[in-house]
């Protein structure tokens, strides 16, 4: 014998919720902060930031290499000492270079999407360090197609008002990640 886990009530009432959610998003584009909401530039993303370290350490590495191989040649440093430390410096920045660029690359594959959304829920995730802690937040948002998903967004201390189940708004996605969120009260 099979039990029914979905009534036709259960049903009809998760549709009409639904349907509630989606006239309560499209007013969101009605409202007068709509136009200076989609204008909005998100914050350097964390990965952008991370990668622009690593190109500029592997840039300042490779350079520092190169020096090192001209001051060699130039008997200026023993030669040995110069060659050595130049294809060093070179071999680690190179590294560092070659993985800046690949973050960026894959952080940039998606683009960058502002709609309109419904915070449906919220987590967050701790992650003790030695100088503290980092917290690495999840929002379940419902966005204005009908489609649902669960984006991370990076804690960045005190100065951000955190989002709270039921918010509207203009969130600014990339991939899986939340960049920034625009608040729109309807």
């Amino acid at each position: 014998m099979s039990t029914e886990t979905s009534t036709p009530d259960a049903s009809a009432s998760a549709t009409r919720r639904q349907t509630a959610v989606m006239r309560r998003l499209a007013k969101i584009r009605e409202h007068k902060d709509f136009a200076e909401a989609m204008q909005h530039v998100p914050p350097a993303e964390e990965d952008l930031d991370r990668a622009a370290a690593r190109i500029r350490g592997g840039a300042a590495s490779a350079g520092i290499g190169l020096a090192f191989l001209l001051l060699g040649a130039l008997g200026t440093v023993p030669v040995g000492l110069g060659i050595a430390l130049g294809v060093i410096g070179l071999a680690v920045g190179g590294h560092f270079l070659y993985h800046g660029w690949k973050l960026r690359k894959t952080t940039l594959v998606d683009p960058l999407v502002r709609v309109c959304a419904l915070v449906a829920d919220r987590r967050s995730e701790t992650t003790p360090t030695w100088l503290g802690g980092r917290t690495l937040y999840f929002f379940a948002l419902q966005l204005e197609d009908g489609t649902s998903g669960e984006y991370r967004y990076p804690g960045r201390g005190t100065q951000d008002d955190l989002l709270v189940k039921g918010q509207t708004g203009v969130a600014f996605l990339r991939g899986q990640t939340l960049l920034a969120w625009k608040n729109i009260r309807v």
